[in-house]
């Protein structure tokens, strides 16, 4: 499924450009729409890349203001599109489209917002249960795979030369957990290598994990907070490529932590 990062607005009043040849010398059909287009999200299609060409117009009245222009402080490009169709005269359609004229580096900035947006929140285990902590017993902290794993977007834009991709890319780089412990030395933060471990019954009670708090006094609640660190990087299909800054998903997590009682019988 296609998505297209600003609407697409019929512009009546524009002039149109005298239809563009291709190499041979072909009848193109259609009717000239012109379009406005925004940063489409995915990556092209086949027929954008194998059968549709994109021409910039003919300047035919030396007027070039009107094969630019700048729309809510973005400057556009006036292109032709076509593409092979079996349902107009000479076999191809021909439609026009104002493109912005944006950097790589603008698209990748683009692209991250939109793969930040699809980056999970920690969906966070622990044991024993956070709500059921215990005192010198140590608490794992984990987080799901689902939370932990790569997220990447595309955006698109098309090009006489053809289409222009960025793709954005959000890895998970580190587990930060904050155990809330009123009584530890800076509340007990930590950086976890990896999304930590889940701890199973067969390990045995002395088991050491990756990611594990031990709270040494009881309290009745505490807001601990488990984050994943995200490193967002970016790639261009024209060899450009980046980083942008790290971005960071937190959960609260409430916490209770009391004493098992010895029970003493005489």
């Amino acid at each position: 499924m296609k998505i297209v990062i600003a609407f697409l607005l019929a512009l009546p009043s524009l002039a149109v450009a005298p239809p563009v040849r291709a190499e041979t010398d072909i009848d193109i059909g259609g009717d000239g729409r012109t379009l406005i287009v925004g940063l489409n999200v995915g990556e092209p299609g086949h027929r954008e890349t194998s059968t549709c060409r994109w021409r910039t117009t003919v300047v035919a009245d030396g007027d070039e203001t009107t094969h630019r222009m700048v729309r809510d402080g973005v400057a556009y490009r006036r292109y032709a599109r076509i593409c092979p169709s079996t349902t107009t005269a000479g076999g191809y359609e021909l439609t026009y489209h104002w493109v912005p004229v944006v950097s790589q580096e603008t698209m990748a900035t683009q692209a991250s917002a939109l793969a930040v947006g699809l980056i999970p929140v920690p969906i966070v285990g622990t044991s024993p249960p956070a709500h059921r902590g215990i005192v010198k017993v140590p608490m794992w902290w984990w987080v799901s795979p689902a939370s932990w794993r790569t997220v990447s977007v595309s955006v698109w834009l098309p090009t006489p030369a053809g289409p222009i991709t960025v793709r954005a890319t959000a890895r998970p780089l580190r587990l930060l957990v904050d155990p809330a412990d009123p009584r530890a030395l800076g509340g007990g933060r930590r950086t976890c290598v990896g999304p930590g471990l889940a701890w199973r019954k067969s390990m045995g009670d002395d088991a050491v994990g990756p990611c594990m708090h031990t709270y040494n006094h009881a309290f009745p609640a505490a807001r601990a907070r488990v984050t994943i660190e995200w490193a967002v990087s970016w790639k261009s299909n024209r060899g450009g490529a980046g980083r942008l800054p790290n971005r960071r998903t937190t959960r609260t997590v409430r916490v209770k932590v009391g004493e098992i009682q010895a029970l003493v019988s005489h």
